[in-house]
């Protein structure tokens, strides 16, 4: 009886003082994103109900591109803090910041995707005078490994088997579009019907469905693993991005822009919720800079919980509340 009645106090007491942060984890949903609301590209996080900003990076630096390790203890993103775009890899326990690229000879790496053994990241590396390829290393910054090695290659996706990687192409013999290959680089074959060019692919979490963004139509569309069964989720005459499926499938975060971003100044795209029927939406962020690149974070990466109406940077000195 009395466990039972300490039990109940306890819960009842962070009922009062932390309603918002006293959740399961499967409901400690959180989404990760890009926007140069301060005005510079920072790494910013929020709960799926587009509350309780934080600021993850917190530099001068331009930072994006979040991807986090299944295991939630490190995110992989990207920098030009050492003067061009380097991948960089962030403990969330004790705030260990290391350069995971720094010492490849290439002009820029993008599109970090984290295996989902938590061995390797997969990435786009630029090299001048070169094609882009899409690479993947491991953890420790060795045992680099050339993956494609033709046409202009960008966002890898890994299957949630970590079998195969996902990922755009152009300039290719067979054209442009989606392709897939194993996780050692060999059997690369196009998976998007001729004319229906695609990209920014992402796996849905039983390995059946691929997400991605259909470049004629410039809206979030999803297929199966052999490029049918496509159907458009985002509003006609709107331009989507960088699709993200939730890791329990329920939700695809993507980037909205409403107005033609091509040669729009003032370009404001928000982060947006569809379910893969695309029957439920929800918009997340409401701002006028551009927010981008959704990463959903895992549940224990929020090692912790900022008390209402503060926000943290990254991994929890408290600073000033953000008003959007």
């Amino acid at each position: 009886m009395k466990r039972k009645l300490m039990t109940f106090t306890a819960g009842f007491a962070c009922f009062l003082l932390a309603f918002p942060f006293c959740v399961s984890a499967s409901d400690a949903t959180h989404i990760a994103f890009t926007s140069d609301r301060d005005g510079n590209a920072e790494i910013y996080i929020m709960d799926t109900n587009g509350k309780n900003l934080q600021n993850l990076t917190n530099h001068p630096a331009r930072d994006s591109q979040p991807a986090f390790s299944p295991d939630g203890q490190w995110m992989a993103f990207v920098s030009d803090r050492s003067g061009t775009n380097r991948i960089y890899l962030m403990n969330r326990h004790n705030n260990e910041l290391r350069p995971l690229t720094n010492h490849l000879k290439s002009e820029a790496e993008r599109d970090p995707d984290w295996s989902p053994d938590g061995q390797w990241i997969a990435f786009a590396h630029w090299h001048s005078g070169h094609p882009t390829n899409i690479y993947k290393i491991d953890v420790n910054g060795k045992n680099l490994k050339q993956l494609t090695n033709a046409g202009y290659n960008r966002v890898p996706a890994w299957s949630p088997g970590g079998q195969q990687i996902v990922f755009y192409s152009a300039e290719r013999r067979d054209g442009s579009g989606i392709y897939v290959m194993q996780a050692n680089g060999r059997g690369v074959k196009r998976i998007m019907n001729e004319g229906r060019w695609g990209s920014v692919p992402s796996w849905s979490p039983d390995g059946k469905k691929i997400a991605y963004v259909n470049l004629a139509s410039s809206g979030i569309h999803i297929m199966n693993t052999e490029g049918q069964d496509l159907q458009r989720l985002t509003p006609a005459k709107t331009w989507s991005y960088s699709p993200a499926w939730s890791p329990e499938g329920q939700w695809i975060a993507y980037e909205l822009e409403l107005v033609n971003p091509w040669g729009n100044l003032n370009r404001d795209s928000n982060i947006h919720l569809v379910s893969p029927d695309g029957a439920e939406t929800r918009q997340l962020t409401e701002h006028p800079a551009r927010d981008h690149y959704p990463a959903w974070v895992p549940a224990s990466f929020l090692s912790v919980s900022p008390a209402v109406n503060t926000q943290t940077t990254l991994w929890g000195s408290l600073k000033q509340p953000i008003h959007d």
